[in-house]
């Protein structure tokens, strides 16, 4: 499954790059069918007999057609929205009930007729992938700052550099909820059933911060939103290290993902929509993507994997607490500059 993560670290500056450096409005979604088609095209050597490599390679093809699509997305949304924030986040929460309908909806259909059935649920819905962006709108174009050095300096000035290692430590203190999580849920003595409606409270906090979250940004500036959100992450997994499984605590901390995920990540679009220039959006997306959840994500994991084993399960949301914290320090410094 690490092909998933690593992609997110070389695939969205190659699409991020691809769409901007076209002035043709439709490239983007033109550029989001095909490489769907690839992928699908990739997931039918699923259905060949593989060994270990081959299915690594073609997950390696799957994920790298597919890594570019947040990213591009995002900056059209960020475009369609012209910045509101509550525009977005009516948008944004879609993809948050999507995930918990498919992750329901797949549960049933692979425990029902088994999990032999899964290329064909991928192939499905990779084909969806290839209808739905032809009704996505067209990216605006803008002739300034063309030239290649402007830009440069433009997308690597000290604010946006310090604005993307704060988004990578973010993302390594989250390395322990996302991959070890329900491990440590279960040791703890929760049952799958229980860890799944533990999961889906979180998601429903995103969710409604999502719908809500226009009358938090009209209240609190974005950028001390932003900052707030790493603060409040140190809390949480503090929360989960010191709670030895009580179930009040763990419910009280996943209700912070509302702040944590949806406050940070709308936070986030609306800082690239600020700091980056406008005709490198996409670019600026990519960034923020292979930052955050491909280098952040993928090293976090590791990391937080080495720790578990090396000291103890609670160690790594020790560890998830100091990057918050750390991740905390850079964003103070972002809005400073």
């Amino acid at each position: 499954m690490s092909p998933m993560q690593w992609s997110r670290v070389f695939g969205p500056p190659f699409w991020g790059w691809l769409v901007d450096s076209r002035d043709n409005p439709f490239f983007a979604r033109k550029l989001i069918i095909n490489s769907a088609f690839l992928a699908i095209l990739s997931s039918l050597l699923l259905f060949l007999n593989w060994s270990l490599p081959f299915l690594f390679f073609v997950f390696c093809l799957i994920s790298f057609f597919l890594s570019g699509h947040i990213p591009i997305t995002e900056s059209l949304a960020m475009q369609q929205c012209e910045g509101n924030l509550g525009v977005y986040g009516r948008m944004r929460l879609w993809g948050s009930v999507g995930f918990v309908v498919s992750v329901l909806v797949g549960g049933f259909i692979f425990d029902f007729f088994g999990i032999k059935y899964l290329p064909h649920t991928l192939c499905l819905l990779l084909s969806l992938l290839v209808v739905v962006p032809i009704f996505l709108p067209q990216k605006k174009t803008n002739n300034k700052d063309k030239t290649s050095e402007s830009l440069k300096n433009k997308l690597f000035d000290r604010r946006s550099i310090t604005f993307l290692f704060a988004s990578f430590f973010m993302l390594v203190a989250h390395a322990p909820l996302y991959t070890l999580y329900s491990l440590w849920l279960e040791n703890n003595g929760f049952s799958k059933i229980e860890i799944g409606y533990i999961w889906s409270l979180g998601v429903l906090a995103e969710i409604l911060f999502f719908y809500f979250q226009n009358k938090i940004f009209n209240t609190i500036n974005v950028k001390r939103v932003w900052v707030l959100c790493f603060f409040i992450a140190a809390v949480r997994f503090l929360m989960i290290m010191l709670s030895n499984g009580n179930l009040f605590v763990i419910v009280l901390a996943q209700l912070l993902h509302a702040f944590t995920f949806g406050a940070h990540h709308s936070a986030s679009m609306s800082l690239i929509n600020k700091w980056f220039p406008a005709n490198a959006q996409t670019r600026g997306q990519s960034l923020y993507t292979m930052a955050s959840y491909g280098f952040g994500g993928s090293m976090g994991g590791i990391a937080t994997g080495w720790v578990w084993e090396n000291f103890s399960p609670e160690a790594s949301f020790m560890l998830a607490v100091f990057a918050a914290l750390i991740g905390g320090f850079f964003a103070l410094k972002a809005i400073k500059l």
